[in-house]
Parts: C-alpha cells; sequence; structure tokens
C-alpha cells in the first residue's frame, strides 16, 4: 500500500485562463450557483451571499480575485464550490466560489508537481504537472479568508 504522502487526490477547477488546484479535503460540496444576498460594497470579487444547508457562505469570483479576465455565461452554467475554511473564524467555516463548469478528480502523485512560478497574491504557488504544459495554480486559501474577514461584512437579512 503506498503511503499517504505519495499521492494527493486533487480537484482542478476550471477558469478563464489559469484552472486552480485545489486538494479534495478542501472542498465540501459542488452545487447550483445561487447569490441569495448580493453585495452592497466591497471589491469586485466579492459577489455577496449564498445560502447553503442553512447557513450563508460568502461568495466570491476566483477570477477576479486572481485578476484573469471572467470567463463568463458562454462557457458553461455556473456552479458553486463550496470550500471548508481553514482559518477556524467565527462566522465563516466555509468559503463559496463561483465557477463556470465542473472541476475534474486528479490524482497527483510524489514527483509528478514542480514549481511554475512565483507565488503571488492570493497564489500559493503556480505549479505544472508531468505530462503538461498547462500551469495551475494552487490557490493560498488562508490570504483568501484574511482578504474576505478585511471586507465582508456580516449578512444583515435571510
Amino acid at each position: 500500500m503506498a503511503d499517504a504522502l505519495d499521492s494527493l487526490n486533487g480537484l482542478i477547477v476550471p477558469m478563464a485562463e489559469q484552472q486552480l488546484l485545489l486538494p479534495n479535503v478542501a472542498v465540501a460540496e459542488l452545487v447550483g450557483y445561487r447569490l441569495s444576498l448580493p453585495a452592497e460594497k466591497g471589491p469586485e470579487w466579492f459577489l455577496g451571499w449564498t445560502s447553503w444547508r442553512d447557513q450563508k457562505v460568502p461568495l466570491l469570483d476566483p477570477e477576479r480575485l486572481l485578476g484573469q479576465q471572467p470567463a463568463g455565461q458562454a462557457s458553461a452554467p455556473a456552479r458553486t464550490l463550496i470550500l471548508n475554511a481553514l482559518g477556524g473564524r467565527a462566522g465563516m467555516p466555509f468559503i463559496g466560489l463561483r465557477v463556470w463548469g465542473i472541476p475534474r478528480s486528479r490524482k497527483v502523485l510524489r514527483g509528478e508537481i514542480e514549481p511554475a512560478g512565483e507565488p503571488r497574491r492570493f497564489v500559493r504557488q503556480p505549479v505544472r504537472l508531468a505530462g503538461s504544459d498547462e500551469i495551475l495554480l494552487i490557490p493560498d486559501l488562508h490570504a483568501i479568508e484574511d482578504a474576505l474577514a478585511g471586507v465582508v461584512p456580516a449578512p444583515t437579512r435571510a
């Protein structure tokens, strides 16, 4: 049996320019897109709130957050990817990402992932997987949570 550190089950999340690579454990669920309460203020990447399992979850546009051109409605139906928040902040156990399409599962083996650029704001590391020229972005989920905590007010209505 292979050591648990020899591989990671990941998800490749479709985006307009560079896709995200997330570990499966970061993802709680993929659901239909629903913006329950639009943002009244804040950065353009903060869309507002979505309802998920009787909770208000902050919803963001990862393409705008990362400075990519938005894919828009032409690429695929919008969905919400619910992530488990890592920071342990009260009132923010989950974060929603609006995505266009369905993420695909990918087992990433030790030795087949290599750095493909420098980290930057909200990106822990750009990477390339063996046998592919495509650069994937590993998001800095802690930095994203910090940014949300700094600009996102608590929802005022259901």
